[in-house]
This record gives structure tokens, sequence and C-alpha cells, in this order.
């Protein structure tokens, strides 16, 4: 990854952290202590193997998603707001002109990536709501389903754990309240996946409507699974890479990227570009 992309991929991984506690506090806001707690004391189980406790827990547990859902909303606009800003500077460096104004180009490849902000932007991407970004909004439940599947699996190795050891229901209420709020690693990279999802998704859309034909995967901590994925860049833009992915996150806190790929740009108009822009498109 080259200095400009990994400016521009700094400003993913701060806005992740930025909004890490939304999703952290949005979990605990889920769920109900006490009241997991009462209804579980009120089983008196005897004995418990972890598996069944996990059942117990997806069954009979009761989740409010409408905090996660608030959160990921949040998340997806700013994600998609930076994803099209992270594009737009990707097309101008290209020399690719044929969808943005000149004056959207001149303020993309201008911008500061240490200190981006959303801005005004998520309220305008509401009014237009592009494509990608409706199904990113749509998909919302499952995502949610997601993260409280997991939330489940571990409650339900905590209870199990308490049914061995005897603990008494003050002793269980302590352990499941830490399990809920003391997550702060898991809420980053949530936020830090969702929001990748969010920026290559924006991006992608707009490469597209852009007329770019390939992109290449770009890596920023590499695992085998996205460097394979690069192996194998360029491909055309929508089709599979090898994780099966059309554009990362190929998994779970996954910060790549993806780029355009151009071959051909003796008739993009460089000259005229590079005036307008006072850019080294190097």
């Amino acid at each position: 990854m080259n200095r400009a992309w990994k400016q521009r991929n700094g400003a993913k991984v701060r806005l992740a952290a930025r909004r890490a506690k939304l999703i952290r506090d949005a979990i605990k806001d889920s769920f109900s202590t006490s009241q997991i707690v009462d209804d579980f004391v009120a089983n008196q189980f005897q004995s418990l193997t972890p598996e069944q406790a996990r059942a117990w827990a997806r069954t009979h547990v009761r989740v409010d998603s409408t905090p996660l859902s608030g959160a990921l909303r949040l998340i997806y606009l700013e994600g998609y707001a930076l994803g099209e800003d992270v594009a737009m500077s990707a097309i101008g460096k290209a020399k690719i002109s044929k969808a943005p104004t000149l004056q959207q180009l001149r303020r993309a490849v201008g911008i500061d990536w240490k200190t981006w902000r959303p801005g005004n932007k998520p309220a305008a991407l509401l009014l237009r709501k592009p494509r990608g970004l409706s199904t990113l909004l749509d998909n919302r439940g499952v995502t949610i389903q997601g993260i409280n599947g997991t939330t489940m699996d571990r409650l339900g190795t905590v209870l199990a754990r308490a049914v061995a050891k005897g603990w008494s229901p003050s002793e269980i209420k302590d352990e499941v309240a830490d399990l809920i709020d003391a997550d702060s690693e898991r809420a980053l990279t949530i936020a830090q996946t969702e929001i990748s999802r969010a920026v290559t998704t924006a991006s992608r859309q707009l490469y597209e409507e852009s007329g770019v034909e390939l992109v290449q995967w770009l890596v920023a901590d590499p695992c085998d699974l996205c460097q394979e994925n690069a192996d194998v860049s360029p491909i055309g833009i929508g089709e599979t890479f090898p994780s099966g992915d059309t554009e990362p996150p190929a998994h779970p806190n996954c910060v790549c990227d993806i780029a355009p790929y151009v071959t051909d740009t003796r008739n993009i108009g460089e000259d005229a570009l590079s005036m307008t822009l006072g850019e080294d498109f190097d």
C-alpha cells in the first residue's frame, strides 16, 4: 500500500476508533442483565452443558435491536461518506474523469485525511440514498443477528459456568454485566469491520459509475486470505476475489481496500486534468 492509500486508510481506522464506544453502548443497551439473571435463576438448573446454556440463551433472552440498528445506521452513513471521498480521490489520482466533475476531483485530491470528518455528507446521503447505502441499511438486521448470536454464545458459556460452580444470583449478575459491558476490543472490531464495509461499498459504486473496469485489492495488514486477493489483482469490477468477496472486508477487522486499475489513459485528457488539479499523478 503506497503512502497516499495509507493516509486514506488511516482516516477509516480513526473513524472506527471514534465509533467503537457507540457499538459498545448499543450492545449494552440491547440486553437487560437483571431480566436475564432472573429468568435464568427461575429455572433452578442443577446441571447444564455449555451447548444447552447457549441454546437457552438464544431461546429465552430478550434482545432490543433498536440501539444496534441506530448505531449501524450512523456508522454506515459516515463510512459511506468516507468511501465516496476515498473513491473520488482515487479516481482523480488515476486520471479518470468520466463521471465526477473537475470541481469534485479538485476537492477530492486535496483532502487532508488526518483531519477528515463526515461533516454534512451523511445527511445529504439520506436524501439521495445511493443504491449501495440502501443495501447496507436494509441488511442491518442480518448484521445485528450475527452480533447478537455471538453475544448469546458467550452468555451461554458464562451461565453454564455459573451452574457448574454454584454461583449466587448476585455473582451471576456481576459476570453477565461484565460480559455485556466490558468488551471494548470486540466493539472496535465490529466498528472497524462495518465501516470498512461501508467505505468499500461506496467506493465500488462510484468506480462503476465512473467507468472503472478493473480494480485491485490493497492490503493494509495482510493475512493469507487478503494477500491471495491482492495477488490475483486486478480483476473485473464486480467479480469475486479468491475469498469470495467483490470488495473488502473479507473477514472481521479487515481494513483492506480496493482501488481502480487503469492501463490506458491516452484518451482521458491528462494534460487538462493535471492543469486543473495542480497535481503530479505519479
